[in-house]
């Protein structure tokens, strides 16, 4: 049993851990309130696409989007494919009329001779294409150049010239007799010219 002199050593020990962690208390500050939470426009913006709403507006712009850009693209290739089509047209139909040119420049011997050569400058009389037949060969030129790009629209540029210079030729030619005999030189100009087209190929 507990003496009275232990009893109050044991209460001023006590007395004295209370004071103690009273003070300690004293000097710790007190927790900081709770701040709210704040709700950031990406997060809301993300809450709203993941209801029934959003999600619905999110299709329906997907699908409106999504059908557009497959119009688009087929447009797209359906025009290119039409000027691929028209490039290839055109430029047969150019080949073939200088190629017959050529030939018949080469057995001619009168001024009749050489304005039936030149014939194909302005229609062909054997077309590869038919809706291209009455079409002159300046006219071919200008049709593709718009559909050409870098050497091969300069070098369609360059060939347009040169068949103006064609044009120019048969010009002269017509005032003249049919059944006067060609001049060698004038036939070297013809044949230089049209040779020099030839050779400004382009591909389609």
């Amino acid at each position: 049993m507990l003496t009275d002199d232990e009893l109050k050593r044991i209460a001023a020990e006590e007395h004295y851990r209370h004071s103690v962690r009273k003070a300690i208390e004293a000097q710790v500050p007190p927790p900081a309130p709770a701040v709210p939470e704040k709700h950031s426009f990406g997060k809301k913006l993300f809450d709203f696409f993941n209801s029934s709403v959003g999600m619905w507006l999110l299709s329906s712009v997907v699908l409106t989007g999504g059908a557009a850009m497959l119009q688009q693209i087929q447009h797209d290739h359906e025009i290119a494919l039409k000027n691929r089509e028209d490039l290839t047209s055109h430029r047969f139909e150019i080949q073939h009329r200088l190629d017959s040119m050529t030939f018949l420049l080469k057995r001619a011997k009168t001024i009749g001779d050489a304005k039936n050569a030149l014939n194909g400058v302005f229609k062909s009389s054997i077309p590869l294409t038919p809706e291209l037949q009455n079409r002159s060969l300046a006219s071919l030129y200008l049709t593709i150049q718009p559909l050409l790009a870098g050497t091969a629209k300069d070098k369609t540029a360059e060939a347009f010239e040169l068949v103006k210079q064609l044009e120019e030729s048969e010009l002269l030619l017509q005032a003249q007799p049919d059944d006067k005999p060609l001049d060698s030189g004038e036939l070297a100009k013809l044949t230089k010219v049209i040779t020099a087209i030839q050779k400004l190929h382009f591909t389609p």
